[in-house]
């Protein structure tokens, strides 16, 4: 693995000028498309004829595209209903109302949709990292305004919303990838890759700023292999709740926020904003590329070459490199492992001692990590340690 050079990420400055120009536009637009579905929200149950005698500009947001038989084939309407959960609950008594030159009274209804609550823990974590870093910031008061005063153009501020989004993901922006790369990771390997961390300084500076934390320490009584082999991250994410059957079944997006805002690390924040942006583009990002008419728009903005899921993307070119290293999975899985009842890779840290290929006497979980170690670095596969005496291994 080729040394990186680890100066750009030792200094607040640095880190300060990532987060103003990639964080905080997040932060800003996604406020922005919030605002706009809280605007919609305040209507809720309101007759569609007092909404847009109060709010005429609203006509496209209820009607663009609408028709007696209902939405048309990627209008404008039908992508409001789908992204903002909003609509006019009887379509056909409305046109009923019209036709008899009637006023409509027909009530319209406002849903918090999926998507709308990965953009707010979006929002919300990007402001959390902002806070925690001590970034000076100001909010966008006018940019909160801009889809609220004209709604014709929420997409344009969601297609510039996603391309924020892309551009902070890990292998995509050297910072974000960075802190990826550091999640879980032995001192050794730490100290292979970025020879820098051997200076007690700088080293000093990633548990400080970042919150780069002891995650487990072997319990060996050779001091100077505890020290290399003790797994450094950030406690803030991928823990045991994370591999919990029920964590992925109801009110996720709920559960993540109350997560982050217990959060404690900078490192911690930044890795949840990547995984919620990777869940926003890689489950909606064709949605609506897909079915409702922006594919030119959206190539227009992010690119033909970035028009893809960019975990997909990422963990599509880090096979390539393991192969380029010619890093073998099935050593990984010499190790005891076994299944539990969840179906889960469960790995037992016992005290057997094996010998390395130096002669010396090492423990069989060093030997794993050694190999486990690229894997690992890349984000191809993920560590959780259960407690000092199991560790769970998934495949991502």
């Amino acid at each position: 693995m080729k040394n990186t050079e680890l100066i750009n990420y030792l200094s607040v400055e640095n880190w300060h000028e990532f987060m103003r120009t990639k964080i905080t536009p997040i932060r800003n637009y996604g406020q922005a498309i919030v605002s706009f579905w809280e605007f919609l929200k305040d209507l809720d149950g309101w007759h569609i004829d007092k909404v847009l005698r109060e709010y005429p500009r609203l006509n496209v947001v209820f009607l663009g595209g609408v028709g007696r038989d209902g939405y048309r084939e990627n209008s404008f309407a039908e992508a409001i209903k789908v992204m903002f959960g909003a609509k006019i609950t009887d379509l056909k008594a409305y046109f009923s109302f019209v036709a008899q030159n009637l006023d409509p009274v027909v009530p319209i209804e406002v849903e918090k949709t999926e998507i709308l609550k990965c953009i707010e823990l979006i929002r919300d974590v990007a402001n959390l990292i902002i806070d925690k870093a001590g970034v000076d910031v100001e909010e966008n008061d006018k940019l909160q305004e801009e889809y609220v005063n004209n709604p014709d153009k929420i997409f344009e501020g969601l297609l510039k919303f996603l391309q924020h989004c892309v551009n902070v993901c890990v292998g995509f922006d050297e910072y974000m990838t960075f802190v990826w790369n550091i999640r879980k990771i032995t001192k050794r390997y730490l100290n292979l890759i970025f020879p820098e961390t051997k200076e007690d300084e700088n080293f000093k500076f990633l548990r400080e700023f970042l919150g780069f934390t002891e995650l487990f320490v072997p319990e060996v009584d050779d001091a100077s292999l505890r020290d290399e082999y003790t797994v450094y991250g950030f406690p803030d994410i991928y823990v045991d709740v994370d591999t919990s059957e029920s964590f992925w079944k109801e009110n996720w997006f709920e559960r993540c926020s109350e997560i982050i805002k217990k959060a404690k690390t900078i490192g911690g924040l930044l890795l949840w904003l990547n995984r919620f942006v990777w869940r926003l583009t890689c489950e909606y990002y064709y949605h609506i590329d897909a079915h409702h008419g922006h594919e030119d728009e959206l190539k227009k903005v992010l690119g033909v070459d970035n028009l893809v899921c960019p975990l997909y993307k990422y963990l599509g070119a880090c096979k390539e490199r393991l192969d380029r290293l010619n890093w073998k999975k099935d050593n990984v899985f010499l190790y005891n492992f076994f299944k539990d009842c969840y179906g889960r890779c469960m790995g037992i840290i016992d005290g057997t001692l094996i010998k390395n290929k130096n002669g010396l006497t090492v423990s069989r979980l060093f030997g794993f990590l050694d190999q486990i170690a690229p894997a690992l670095f890349l984000g191809v596969y993920e560590l959780v340690f259960v407690d000092k005496n199991k560790f769970i291994l998934i495949k991502r």
